[in-house]
């Protein structure tokens, strides 16, 4: 997959794409139906398929709060599109002056002039330009004119549900430790990954080492014990781990602790995946650490149950 990183001076110097236009947070079964869309038109066309994204993404620019608002992280997101078979990912800087730019500038300085697009593939809920004016109405509008197509693609609803799929209501799931919830409408886990760092080692006193990742750039979920499945080196292992600051031992920083069923290696430095299946209940200051030691036989029991083992 090529992979280009522009903003409004860049060149781009790619012809004959057939392009989706989106933020794709979380690449959840909506998404699926555009990339879908996208990948059969390009075939009859005979054109690549490109995906045109945003980093920061929108509403994160224009928030003032800090924390992190993305389901998954810049790299989660690039796997994600060459796992779909994407031929080009373009993600424009978000900055001011692409915030500023009217739809009609977007479409006719970027789309049309930058971009030369020939097919575009957008959702139902699309808006773009200043104030979010835009939609594909507009760009229809523009289509007529400019020797290009446009493709709309109906919101996908869950069949027991009233509601769309939407990366707004997978962030509040995942903030709220509703995992069943997300995992339905992405499809699959969440999951952090990262690379394991040395905690105080105090949970080995009680035979219960943990890997410990720190979180990435992404939604921070709800802090708390969750049933999950560690992936380490394509390996699927079951385990528990707390997420959270660790009050009882004083802790000052988010950490995801895991702890891995049936497993001794020493894996300082790796690459650690956990998929968050369900919470089983939230973090809590205990008394002591021998209460905190109690409670964590107690999360373990939780989960060999839940993995029924």
């Amino acid at each position: 997959m090529k992979y280009f990183e522009l903003d409004t001076q860049s060149q781009f110097e790619e012809k004959n794409l057939c392009i989706a236009i989106g933020n794709f947070d979380g690449f959840h079964k909506g998404h699926i139906g555009i990339l879908d869309l996208l990948k059969k038109i390009a075939y009859e066309k005979n054109q690549s398929t490109a995906i045109i994204s945003f980093n920061p993404h929108p509403r994160e620019f224009f928030q003032s709060k800090t924390e992190n608002f993305n389901i998954y992280t810049k790299s989660d997101k690039i796997n994600f599109l060459k796992k779909f078979d994407v031929d080009v990912y373009i993600e424009f800087n978000f900055d001011k002056k692409l915030s500023e730019l009217s739809a009609s500038q977007f479409v006719e300085n970027i789309l049309i002039d930058k971009l030369d697009i020939k097919n575009v593939v957008v959702g139902k809920d699309f808006k773009f330009g200043k104030d979010r004016l835009g939609n594909f109405k507009t760009l229809e509008h523009y289509s007529k004119e400019n020797n290009f197509s446009v493709h709309l693609v109906e919101s996908i609803m869950p069949s027991n549900s009233s509601n769309k799929f939407s990366s707004s209501i997978i962030r509040e799931n995942i903030k709220n430790g509703e995992m069943e919830k997300a995992s339905f409408a992405l499809g699959r886990h969440w999951h952090m990954t990262g690379f394991i760092v040395e905690g105080d080692k105090r949970a080995r006193k009680i035979n219960f080492p943990t890997a410990n990742v720190l979180p990435g750039k992404h939604i921070i979920p709800r802090k708390g014990v969750y049933c999950i499945e560690a992936y380490f080196k394509n390996q699927k292992y079951l385990g528990v781990s707390n997420f959270g600051e660790r009050p009882t031992v004083n802790g000052s920083k988010l950490l995801l602790e895991t702890h891995i069923f049936n497993f001794s290696e020493e894996i300082y430095g790796n690459e650690l995946t956990v998929r968050f299946l369900t919470f089983i209940r939230p973090e809590q200051k205990f008394a002591n650490f021998d209460e905190l030691a109690k409670q964590i036989k107690k999360d373990t029991e939780t989960a060999r149950k839940y993995h029924n083992i």
